[in-house]
C-alpha cells in the first residue's frame, strides 16, 4: 500500500501547485494535523481543513516559495519528500534557498498528517535581513 502512498502525496504536490482546492479536499482527511517548529511565523500546531489552511496562509504572507522535489522515500505509513524550498522572503524580497524536507502520514487513502521540515536557521537570517 505505501506506493500507493507515494502516489497520493505525488498528487498532493500537483494539486498544491495548481492550487486546486477541490483536489486537495479530496487527498486529505477533515482532521488532518499541521506540525512545524513554532520558530518560524507561519509554524506551530494546526488541527483540520480550516487549520491547513491557516498555516498556508500564513506561510505565504511571508514568503514566495518554490519547492524543488529530489526524491520521494516511501516510509510505510509516511511518505517522505526530500528538496529544496527557494524563493524570497516578503516584503523585503531577500533570496532564499533551503533544505526541505516534508513528512506525510497517509492512513486509509487520505493524507492525515503533514510535518515539514526546513533549514530553520537559514529561514530565520533571511526572514530578518
Amino acid at each position: 500500500m505505501s506506493e500507493a502512498n507515494v502516489e497520493l502525496v505525488k498528487s498532493l504536490y500537483e494539486a498544491l501547485g495548481k492550487r486546486d482546492v477541490g483536489k486537495i479536499l479530496s487527498l486529505i482527511d477533515s482532521s488532518i494535523e499541521v506540525q512545524q517548529t513554532d520558530q518560524l511565523p507561519w509554524g506551530g500546531s494546526y488541527q483540520g481543513v480550516f487549520g491547513l489552511q491557516s498555516f498556508f496562509g500564513k506561510l505565504l504572507n511571508n514568503v514566495d516559495s518554490q519547492l524543488a522535489v529530489d526524491r520521494y522515500l516511501d516510509a510505510g505509513n509516511d511518505v517522505l519528500m526530500i528538496g529544496r524550498t527557494h524563493g524570497q522572503t516578503k516584503p523585503k524580497g531577500t533570496p532564499f534557498d533551503v533544505t526541505a524536507i516534508h513528512v506525510w502520514t497517509v492512513r486509509d487513502g487520505k493524507i492525515v498528517g503533514f510535518h515539514p521540515y526546513i533549514d530553520t536557521p537559514a529561514m530565520l537570517k533571511a526572514l530578518a535581513a
